[in-house]
Formats: C-alpha cells, structure tokens, sequence
C-alpha cells in the first residue's frame, strides 16, 4: 500500500512539473510611468519588423495615479518594444523593475536585463539624423563631420562590446543598429546641412542632392551588404536603410548587386499597401489588399495585414460611425454619439502640430456658415496631457466649444496615426468619411452640405 502511495505521489509530481514545463514565459515588468499619459493606460509598443503593418504585439499597462503598475505577460521571443521615447528590450524570463520619463536618458532599471536596458538609454533616433542629433554634430563640411560620425560609431559600439550579462543575438542586433546609424547619419547631413551653416555660421558648400546621394555610393553600398539580413529588420533604423529599396532615385545606385531577402521585399510591398490602408479606403482596395493578404509568405506580416484590413474595412462610407468619449473644458465627459442626428465634422488636432493650428481659423469659419443648421462641428485635441491643452487654449481664444480625448478607439477604431484628421459622421451616426477633406479644401463646405441635403 505504501509502495502505491509513494508511486502515486511520484506520479502527481512529473504531471505538475510538466505542466509547468508546459506553461508559456512571461516577463514580470513593474515600477512607474511618468507623464507618459493623462489616463490610466499606456500603451509599449512592439518595435519589431511587423510593427511596420501593425500593432496586434501591442501591450497595453494599466498605472494608477501615480503612474505605478505591476504587470505580468506572455513572451514567447525576445523583442524591442517603444514607451514613449524609450526603447526596451525584453526577453523571455525578465523580471524587470523601470522608472520611465519621456526623456529616454532619465529612465531608471533593475532587475534581469537591467545592463541591456541601460545600454539602450543611449539609442539614437533615425529622424533625428541618428548622430547629427538634428544637426547639432554637424561640425562642418561632410569629410569634418563624417569622421565624427565613424567616431562616435566605434564609442557606442565600445560601450556595447562592455556589456557582461547579454546574449549575442543582441549584440549582433545592436551592432547592426550602430551600422545603420552611420549610414542614416550620412544620409540626412544633407538635410541638417543648411541649418547649421546658418545657425552654426559654417562655411562650405553644398553640392546639388543627386550629386551628393550619389557620392555616397561607395560609402555605404559595402555597409548595406553586411545589412542585408532579413534577421535585421527587427531594428527600426535598419527598416528605415531598407525603406530605400523603394526609392526610384536611389535603389538603383546604393543597392546595385544586392540580393534582396524575399522577407523584406514582402514587408515593404506590404507596408505600402498598409499606408494605403490608412488613407480613403474603398471596397475595390480591399478586396486587392485582400488577395495579396492571403498569398503572403510571412506569417506574422499576414497577420498584421489581415487585422489592418479589418480595422480599414470598419471605415468604409456608410459603416456605423466608431463612438469615442471625449472630455470639455469643464471636465464633463460626452460621445459623439450624443450628437446623433446631426452632420458631425471631427476635428482631431494637438497643440504641437503646426498644420493643425493652419486649419482651426478654417474651421471655425466653416461652422460659422453653418450656424443654425443640422450640424456640429467638434475639435478634439489629442495631446497626452490635458495641461497642454488647457494651456494653449488658455492663451488662445476659440470660438467652438473645445474638447479632448484620450480614448482607445481613436486608434484601434479611427486608426488615427496623423493628425490634423478630419472625419465626417452623417445623421445617422454612419461614415460618410473617415478620411475627410480639410476645411481649407474649397470643396468641404460643399460636401457638408450634401450631407444635410
């Protein structure tokens, strides 16, 4: 009877073990958000390849007031993720505790991955120039500034040879990162050229674009040979390298010769489709987008694509209208949906857009055409914070009761990923189109009016 006890117990204890040898990893992340959202939710986003076409990776964390949370998920693979100006990454396994600011230098680790995430503090940014730092290292004519450049490549890849507690694959990752730098740092000293010869008072002469994108040829055709990995594209700045591929001007010369990866040519071919996706959409492209969808060879950029035309499908004119809560100046929450049965024209701006702030006189002229009639018009700031939009409102006047929103469905229902945005809503409560013309457009006030028609 003991022998069969002892067995049973055995037996009980493999079937617990191997459950949990069964069950998924997880990474265990803590600690506090600041000033990373004016609600209660802040979403890190996926920064891998299909980021691209997508969010379905996303991860939403949920804060209390103070911006604290504790919050445990599944990973299955190690992969970078973005909050805010902060770029993470995060591996099977990790428990990590962070203090995160929008400033990516001010952040804060401990625990697994710590030494990585530390390390990725110093992470440049592409549109940034990389290391032009927006043109602040350009210290005179392209040889001067390039040899910088080189520079401070072989510095960070230093600091990241240094690293003890890393596996290769990210070290591999991060020097192909540092690579793509220098090549996006040669490419935009271009662009930064002409404001630092003004503000910086240099004194060289810039030779005409094509010449000097062609000059760069022998420059960084042998660096995009030792990119051109399919393995790679998970590093953003090297998607940007990659983006090229697509440019008529410059394929031709800094990509001659190279053997392409089918993975990336079908993430970029998809990633147009996904930018059309994101403009007007029609039955007839979602049905070509559909066709391609469904012969992709990738699965996880199939994925994207098959919920991107989902969520495009949902804004086709006549589809009942996404409700979104928006708040007043006096803090009383409202829908849009409380304005049913008038026209509704949706303005969703922020304070920090300049094309934005062009379009307001203009529509608040059109609603003052349309006074009296059967429709509203509702501009919406989308500033994370509400103290940036009180502020500005406070030293602006406005004629249109104001609104703000922080509500989820902007994005994953309006897929707003530009502003200024203009939606309209019929009286119905359906789109009538949910990629509107702008109200400087000579053509909106008619078109609001055939709606009232």
């Amino acid at each position: 009877m003991r022998t069969f006890k002892n067995l049973f117990f055995f037996t009980l204890l493999i079937a617990l073990f191997s459950c949990q040898q069964k069950s998924e990893p997880t990474v265990h992340l803590s600690g506090q958000l600041i000033d990373l959202s004016s609600g209660n939710q802040v979403v890190m986003s996926y920064n891998g390849a299909s980021s691209l076409l997508g969010k379905s990776r996303d991860i939403a964390i949920t804060t209390d007031k103070s911006g604290y949370f504790d919050t445990t998920f599944v990973l299955t693979e190690p992969g970078y993720y973005s909050l805010s100006r902060n770029t993470i990454y995060l591996s099977p396994g990790d428990d990590l505790m962070v203090k995160i600011t929008n400033r990516n230098t001010e952040a804060e680790f401990s625990g697994t991955s710590a030494e990585i995430n530390t390390y990725m503090k110093g992470r440049l940014f592409p549109k940034g120039g990389s290391f032009l730092e927006a043109g602040r290292n350009i210290i005179g004519d392209f040889e001067t500034t390039k040899a910088f450049i080189d520079s401070a490549a072989m510095t960070r890849q230093a600091e990241l040879d240094a690293l003890q507690s890393t596996d290769s694959k990210f070290k591999e990752l991060e020097s192909m990162r540092i690579l793509a730098d220098q090549i996006n740092s040669y490419i935009s000293f271009y662009s930064y050229a002409g404001y630092a010869i003004r503000q910086k008072g240099l004194d060289f002469e810039l030779p005409e674009r094509e010449d000097f994108m062609k000059s760069l040829t022998p420059i960084v055709a042998p660096m995009l040979s030792q990119l051109n990995s399919a393995e790679y594209l998970d590093v953003a700045v090297v998607r940007d390298i990659f983006s090229y591929t697509s440019n008529d001007e410059l394929k031709d010369i800094w990509f001659n010769g190279l053997t392409i990866p089918e993975r990336t040519k079908e993430l970029f071919e998809a990633s147009d489709y996904s930018d059309k996706l994101s403009g007007s959409v029609s039955p007839e492209l979602i049905d070509e987008v559909t066709v391609f969808a469904n012969n992709m060879a990738n699965q996880d950029f199939a994925n994207e694509m098959i919920k991107k035309i989902e969520s495009a499908s949902k804004l086709l004119p006549g589809r009942p209208a996404i409700d979104i809560e928006i708040e007043d100046t006096d803090g009383k929450m409202v829908k849009i949906s409380d304005f049913r049965g008038k026209v509704i024209y949706l303005d969703f701006w922020a304070t920090w857009c300049g094309p934005c702030i062009q379009e307001s006189p203009f529509f608040e002229s059109i609603a003052k055409q349309f006074e009296g009639k059967e429709v509203v018009f509702l501009p919406i700031s989308t500033d994370k914070g509400k103290k940036e939009w009180l502020d500005y409102l406070a030293a602006h006047e406005k004629q249109l009761k104001q609104y703000h929103t922080v509500d989820k469905n902007l994005s994953e229902g309006w897929d707003l990923k530009f502003i200024p945005r203009f939606i309209l809503i019929d009286k119905d409560f359906n789109i009538a189109n949910a990629y509107a013309t702008r109200p400087s457009e000579k053509n909106t006030v008619e078109i609001i009016e055939s709606l009232l028609d």
